[in-house]
């Protein structure tokens, strides 16, 4: 009996621990969570701004700078007030004072000043001249007033030579001025604050910055408005720099209160904000939400998690988090102009002592936090949304079995959905999420892969293979839908379309190397719409390759890497060669030839292909004169992009370098450089008309080919795309269109040439239908320009390919 008792109050006992462990992790739990919620709270709702603020004043009283000495600023002080004797100046006082810091050699004068009302008609014109006589380097004042609808701008006559700049100064809620606008908008039309006006910022910044305060307003060269009207100044001192007219005297009301001065006249507040861009110190602050981020890191770490806390390492920990809330933001200041607001660390910090000396809630805080790790762990292996394995999972799992793939190898799989983002807004993101979770589910069901989320719409697995075979079973080529299915979502049916690139191992890969080269080889099977595509080097766009497109065209062109090759043009008849296409070709110095489908629509894309445009232009009006110096009299063609065509600066240029050269040129323009702006393709072509080039519609054929382009283009040649005559022989209804093509161009004036010509019997065929000029490799070959000189002499070619002096319609009988 007593050995019944004793057991049963030890179980009471265990059972009475068990709960006591329970209550405290719970209470732990719920501790965290309100300081967690509180600090979110205290940063969204900026409770921890007067902190913050005192902390940045402090930091300007400790990084002290002087100025650039490039401003000077000229008071309307309380002197020059009594001196003149009157309020408001008559505008005559102040035109006399800007010409005298003009003929003082002042760089530019900004006012602070209003001068949104009219004055007398003298006074008005006075000012005017003034102004125009300083040719636009003038800044007047606009602002806002308060109601936010009505802006007082200068008098038109005054802003017509001059530039208009806002004024506006950005209060706090405590009073003060921190902040200042680089500029706005306002009902469509964009103004530029007085500051970034004389900084020379760019057109169209906006937003706001903080101004340095530590730069000293006191070294800010001043001059006393009566002297500047007196010619009592030294030229010297203005001289070169910006000169800002502004009001300090008190009784103008023009103040502000500042974080290191109790009140700072505005046009000092102006200048310093112009020191602060001037200086690169125009201050930034931290992302709220990424500082927000830190501070709960920081305090996620500060957190005390042991019931026995060992307060010598909490103090120590606690002062080197304190040293770095107060140093590390002035040492980055100090360095860069970045403004860092540590308030909200240190109210962590200081919830973080109050937990810590809380000792009861150590271990509750130690419970809390391996939960916590526990949950991170989760996320990081997973997408929180369909709870998938993610690429992480997918690459430590890759990283294992390329470590025993043995005699198999290694494939990785990147599954696509098509139409992705149209799926989504069709049926939301909680049923798109259900409905990867579902194709998941089905390449595990049928094809035994653990699917892996590589982004919303990408599936990843992998798989050890030992034949081709068991790679297309892999891939789903077995089915000629592939991965095509469908889903149940709420008893709606979703057809879904899926594509498939596929990447297997090959010696020296990484895990991480070869999924991109499965994401790769799907992109490829998007852009070339392929169902599946296996990885092939040559065969799979390089984005290293794409990325020195982008940044090495510009240094090849100042290298020499290109060259142009010529594509001869015959005609049809009689075989003499009658012109020819240049052509560019790029030789890199690491990646060797790129094709030009490789590099020019990359040219398109950044605009580069105006500068490759124009020395194409150059290059080409450069071998016809050395061509015609050998007696060859041949004209010769250049493409012209739609970006080159709508670029007036350079169809100007080009024009002019034709007639300079008296070139004989032709612009082949595809009909997608005339569909892409028509107005700007059209009066571009009108000019280079008007200067006597000729023009040819390219690629006709290849596309939309639309008759009202024909109509409204005045060009010289329509050049048939060679997919127009691939089955011309074959194909009585291609003859057909094509007959009736050539004589549409012939009755608009027009004379044809066919590209893509590589047989006799293609030539002939189409003599006979009418066209006038051949191009392709029955002709020639792209060739340099000094065999394309030899072609020229030779003038002619068999039906063979080979040059002759014979004719080609007499050779071909």
């Amino acid at each position: 009996m007593n050995a019944l008792f004793g057991g049963g109050r030890r179980l009471w006992a265990f059972a009475n621990a068990g709960a006591n462990e329970i209550l405290k992790r719970l209470v732990a739990h719920a501790t965290f969570s309100v300081a967690c919620v509180a600090l979110i709270g205290a940063g969204l709702f900026q409770l921890t701004r007067p902190l913050d603020d005192a902390l940045g004043a402090w930091r300007a009283q400790v990084l002290q700078r002087g100025t650039t000495g490039s401003v000077v600023v000229v008071e309307l002080d309380t002197r020059s007030l009594r001196a003149i004797g009157e309020w408001p100046w008559p505008r005559e006082i102040f035109a006399q004072a800007v010409d005298k810091l003009r003929e003082a050699g002042a760089d530019m004068v900004a006012f602070d000043v209003d001068f949104s009302a009219r004055s007398t008609p003298g006074d008005d014109e006075a000012l005017r001249r003034a102004f125009a006589g300083y040719q636009g380097n003038v800044v007047l004042p606009s602002f806002v007033q308060r109601n936010g609808v009505e802006e007082n701008s200068p008098l038109a006559s005054l802003s017509a030579d001059s530039l208009v700049a806002s004024v506006n100064v950005p209060i706090d809620a405590d009073g003060r001025t921190r902040r200042y606008n680089r500029g706005f908008e306002r009902n469509g039309q964009y103004r530029a604050s007085m500051a970034s006006v004389l900084a020379g910022e760019p057109y169209g910044a906006t937003g706001q910055f903080l101004i340095d305060y530590g730069i000293r307003a006191g070294d800010i060269d001043r001059l006393r408005f009566i002297d500047v009207l007196n010619g009592a100044f030294e030229a010297a001192n203005v001289r070169g720099k910006i000169v800002l007219i502004g009001a300090s005297a008190l009784e103008l009301g023009d103040e502000f209160s500042t974080p290191m001065q109790p009140t700072l006249p505005g046009v000092y507040v102006h200048a310093l904000a112009y020191e602060s861009l001037a200086q690169g110190r125009a201050l930034v602050s931290v992302n709220p939400n990424v500082m927000l981020a830190f501070v709960l890191i920081v305090f996620w770490l500060l957190w005390p998690r042991r019931i026995s806390a060992d307060m010598r390492a909490m103090l120590v920990r606690h002062g080197l988090v304190l040293l770095l809330a107060l140093l590390a933001p002035v040492a980055a200041q100090a360095i860069w102009p970045v403004s860092v607001d540590t308030g909200l660390l240190l109210l962590a910090q200081a919830l973080c002592v109050v937990a810590t000396v809380q000792r009861e809630l150590a271990y509750r805080a130690a419970e809390l936090s391996r939960q916590r790790e526990a949950h991170l762990t989760h996320i990081a292996f997973h997408d929180p949304e369909t709870e998938l394995p993610n690429r992480r999972a997918l690459l430590a799992s890759l990283e294992e079995m390329l470590s025993r793939q043995g005699e198999r190898k290694a494939v990785v799989i990147a599954v696509g959905v098509d139409r992705a983002a149209t799926l989504r807004s069709a049926i939301g993101h909680t049923h798109f999420n259900r409905l990867v979770a579902v194709l998941a589910n089905r390449l595990q069901e049928e094809f035994r892969l653990l699917a892996h989320q590589l982004s919303p719409s990408t599936l990843g697995a992998i798989a050890l293979v030992e034949d081709e075979a068991a790679l297309l079973v892999a891939l789903g080529r077995q089915k000629r839908d592939g991965f095509d299915t469908h889903a149940d979502i709420d008893g709606q049916t979703i057809e879904v379309g899926m594509r498939v690139g596929a990447a297997v191992f090959e010696e020296g890969d990484s895990a991480e190397g070869l999924l991109e080269k499965a994401t790769r080889a799907l992109d490829h099977a998007r852009a070339q719409n392929r169902r599946s595509v296996l990885f092939n080097a040559a065969e799979v766009v390089d984005p290293g390759l794409q990325l020195a497109l982008v940044s090495d065209i510009g240094k090849g062109i100042a290298r020499g890497d290109f060259s142009l090759v010529y594509q001869a043009k015959a005609d049809a008849r009689s075989g003499r060669v009658v012109g020819a296409e240049a052509l560019l070709r790029w030789t890199h110095p690491v990646h060797g030839a790129i094709p030009p489908d490789r590099f020019v629509p990359t040219a398109e894309k950044t605009g580069a292909i105006v500068e490759l445009t124009r020395w194409v232009l150059v290059k080409a009006i450069d071998d016809q004169a050395w061509l015609r110096a050998i007696g060859g009299e041949n004209v010769i063609s250049v493409n012209v992009s739609a970006r080159a065509l709508a670029d007036w600066a350079f169809c100007a240029e080009a024009i002019e370098r034709i007639k300079q050269a008296r070139a004989s040129l032709c612009l082949e323009i595809t009909e997608t450089a005339i569909i892409e702006d028509p107005a700007a393709a059209i009066a571009a072509i009108a000019k280079f008309r008007e200067a006597g080039v000729r023009i040819s519609i390219d690629d006709y054929g290849a596309g939309l080919s639309s008759l009202s382009y024909l109509r409204q283009i005045d060009a010289d040649e329509l050049k048939l795309d060679k997919g127009l005559i691939s089955e011309l022989r074959i194909n009585a209804r291609d003859r057909l269109i094509l007959k009736s093509t050539i004589d549409l161009a012939h009755g608009l004036g027009m004379s044809v040439v066919s590209e893509g010509v590589e047989d006799e019997a293609t030539r002939a065929l189409l003599a006979d239908l009418g066209c006038d000029c051949v191009q392709g490799y029955l002709v020639s070959r792209p060739v340099p320009l000094a065999e394309f000189a030899r072609l020229c002499v030779k003038g002619r070619i068999d039906e063979s390919g080979a040059r002759t002096d014979g004719d080609l319609g007499d050779a071909a009988a």
